[in-house]
C-alpha cells in the first residue's frame, strides 16, 4: 500500500498529543509494516522519521485549523496519487474526497463547545469558528472509511453522536512512548506532580482549590505544574497568586528527559481532568512506577485499571483531598502497586499494537 499521512503536527514543537501520536505511530508502522510505502505530508523535510527508507515527505507549511488548510491543502493531498489517506484529526479539508482513514481522539468539540480548540476571543469570533468546526468535523467523519479512535469511551461516544458510523469504528488504543534517561536532577523537595495543558476541561482550578487545603495538611509537600504557558496556563498562574498559594511550581514546557525524572520524583500524580479521549500522562506516570490519583471521568479507569491509581469523584474538591491522603498516608504500598501496574501498562499498550489495528484500518478501508 501507499498510504499518506497528515503529520503537520508532529514536530519538535509538538511532542506532546496528537504530534506524539503521529510519530510514534508512524515510527512502529515503518518498523513492523516496512512493506508499506508512506507519504508523510509535513511542514518541512527535517523531521524525526526523514531518513527511513519507505517514507517520502511532501512539504505542506500549511497551519492546521486555518483557512489556507480548507483552500490549499487539497491541492497537495490530490497530487500524492496515494491508495490511502490518513488523517490523525479530524480537521480534513471538506472538499477532499479521495478515501480516508480518520483518528478521532475525543469528541470534545461536541461536549465542550467553547473549549480551547473553539477560540479565545469574542464572542462571534468563537461562534463562528464552532460552526466551521462541527462542520469539518461532521464531514470527516461522515466521509472516512474507516474511524480509528484510541478507547472504548470514544467508541462509545462516537456511536451516540453518530449512529450510522458504528460499523466503521476500530478501536486501536495507543503507546506508551520510552522516555529517556538524562542528565537532569528531580526538584529536592517532595511534591504532587500535574503535567498536560491548562485548558478548562483539565481542570486546573479544582486542584488549586484542593492545594490550598492540601498544603496546610502536608507543610512540607509542594506542588509542581508542568505544561506549555499559554493563556490558560497564565490564568492558573494568576489564580495562584490571587489565592496566595503557597508552594506552587510551573515547571513550563518540560522535555521528555526532564519530563522522567518529574515522573519517578513525584510522590503522586495528580490527574483532575474532567474529559479524556485518552490520558497519556497518567500512563506515563504508572509507567516508572508513580502512583496516581485521577478523577473517574471516562475512559480513565478503562484505561489505567485499578493498581497503583486512586479515584475520586469529578469535580469533586473534596475527593481529591481525600485521594490525595491515601495516597500520601500510604506511599510505600501504593508505590508497590503501582510498580506492578505499571509494568502491566506498558505490555498492554505500546505502539506495535497501535500500528498493527491501524494497518488492519487501512485494509479494511480499502476492501470497502
Amino acid at each position: 500500500m501507499k498510504i499518506g499521512i497528515d503529520a503537520r503536527m508532529m514536530g519538535p514543537k509538538n511532542s506532546r498529543g496528537i504530534g506524539r501520536y503521529i510519530e510514534e505511530l508512524i515510527r512502529a508502522m515503518i518498523e513492523n509494516h516496512a512493506e508499506n510505502e508512506y507519504v508523510l505530508v509535513a511542514r518541512g523535510l527535517d523531521h524525526a522519521l526523514k531518513d527511513h527508507a519507505c517514507v517520502k515527505t511532501v512539504v505542506a507549511d500549511i497551519p492546521w485549523y486555518s483557512l489556507n488548510e480548507q483552500l490549499q491543502l487539497p491541492k497537495v493531498l490530490n497530487n500524492l496519487e496515494v491508495d490511502l489517506m490518513h488523517f490523525p484529526h479530524w480537521n480534513v479539508p471538506i472538499t477532499y474526497s479521495r478515501p480516508f482513514v480518520l483518528t478521532v481522539h475525543d469528541l470534545l468539540l461536541k461536549h465542550q463547545k467553547d473549549s480551547a480548540k473553539a477560540s479565545t476571543r469574542s464572542f462571534a469570533h468563537r461562534a463562528v469558528k464552532r460552526i466551521g468546526y462541527k462542520v469539518v468535523l461532521d464531514t470527516a467523519v461522515r466521509r472516512a472509511k474507516r474511524l480509528c479512535v484510541p478507547t472504548q469511551f470514544v467508541a462509545d461516544d462516537m456511536a451516540l453522536y453518530y449512529p450510522a458510523v458504528k460499523e466503521k469504528l476500530v478501536v486501536t488504543g495507543e503507546g506508551i512512548s520510552k522516555m529517556l534517561d538524562g542528565s537532569a536532577e528531580a526538584p529536592d523537595y517532595d511534591y504532587l506532580l500535574y503535567v498536560g495543558s491548562s485548558y478548562p476541561h483539565k481542570r486546573l482550578d479544582l486542584l488549586l482549590e484542593a492545594w490550598q487545603k492540601i498544603a496546610e495538611m502536608y507543610p512540607d509537600l509542594n506542588l509542581v505544574i508542568a505544561g506549555e504557558t499559554d493563556i490558560f496556563m497564565q490564568r492558573m498562574r494568576d489564580k495562584v497568586k490571587a489565592m496566595n498559594l503557597n508552594r506552587v511550581h510551573f515547571a513550563g514546557r518540560v522535555e521528555d528527559d526532564v519530563l522522567k525524572v518529574l515522573y519517578k520524583g513525584a510522590r503522586a500524580f495528580v490527574f483532575p481532568s474532567e474529559f479524556e479521549g485518552f490520558g497519556l500522562p497518567p500512563l506515563e506516570a504508572l509507567s516508572v512506577g508513580t502512583p496516581v490519583i485521577a478523577s473517574d471521568s471516562r475512559p480513565m479507569p478503562e484505561v489505567l485499571g485499578a493498581k497503583g491509581v486512586i479515584y475520586f469523584k469529578a469535580g469533586s474538591r473534596d475527593g481529591m483531598i481525600d485521594s490525595v491522603r491515601a495516597v500520601v498516608d500510604n506511599l510505600k504500598s501504593m508505590r508497590n502497586q503501582a510498580e506492578i501496574g505499571g509494568r502491566e501498562l506498558l505490555q498492554k499498550y505500546t505502539w506495535k499494537k497501535a500500528a498493527a489495528l491501524t494497518i488492519e484500518a487501512y485494509n479494511q478501508a480499502i476492501k470497502n
